[in-house]
């Protein structure tokens, strides 16, 4: 009888040895992660308060002449890339204004021909009543619509001509009314 409460007490012996040892392999492990995670926070709480390190301290000499070439030349081989875009930009800008006044020109060609064509009218009625012409059988109404147009386009010509600058675009009888 002994025999078998001797067993039985070194059996719960034993269990009580794996429980306390598995109970302190838990309580390791939880210490270790809380350590990590207090490890963690006060980092992140340091980091957060550092001056933010600009250059590492360099126990060897280092040649500051060489150093400053190497960060110049990379400065340099970046901006070259950004120097492109910008050029090309820049000639995308350029083309678009240029674009922009030919735009704003057509426009005011168009409105000084609009005026033409409003004091035009006027104009010819002047010239018919005091030159009053025959019509010949030969020639319809699309002569006349013809020599209009031929009129209005030498007009238009000589109107941009002028607004670019060339006086000599004018015979010399129109540059003395003008």
């Amino acid at each position: 009888m002994n025999f078998i409460f001797g067993i039985i007490l070194l059996a719960m012996f034993i269990l009580a040895l794996r429980i306390i040892w598995a109970t302190a392999l838990q309580l390791l492990s939880a210490l270790k992660q809380t350590a990590q995670v207090l490890h963690r926070y006060r980092a992140q709480r340091l980091a957060r308060h550092r001056l933010p390190v600009i250059m590492p301290q360099i126990r060897h000499e280092m040649g500051w002449v060489a150093m400053s070439d190497s960060v110049r030349q990379e400065i340099q081989s970046r901006n070259r890339e950004t120097n492109r875009e910008l050029d090309r930009l820049e000639l995308q800008y350029q083309a678009k204004q240029k674009t922009i006044k030919l735009y704003e020109a057509d426009i005011e060609i168009a409105k000084l021909e609009r005026e033409i064509l409003k004091i035009k009218p006027a104009i010819v009625s002047v010239e018919t009543e005091a030159k009053p012409r025959r019509r010949s059988k030969k020639v319809g109404e699309s002569g006349l619509v013809n020599d209009k147009t031929t009129k209005t386009a030498q007009q238009v010509f000589q109107l941009r001509e002028a607004l670019k600058g060339n006086a000599n675009a004018f015979p010399a009888s129109q540059q003395a009314r003008h």
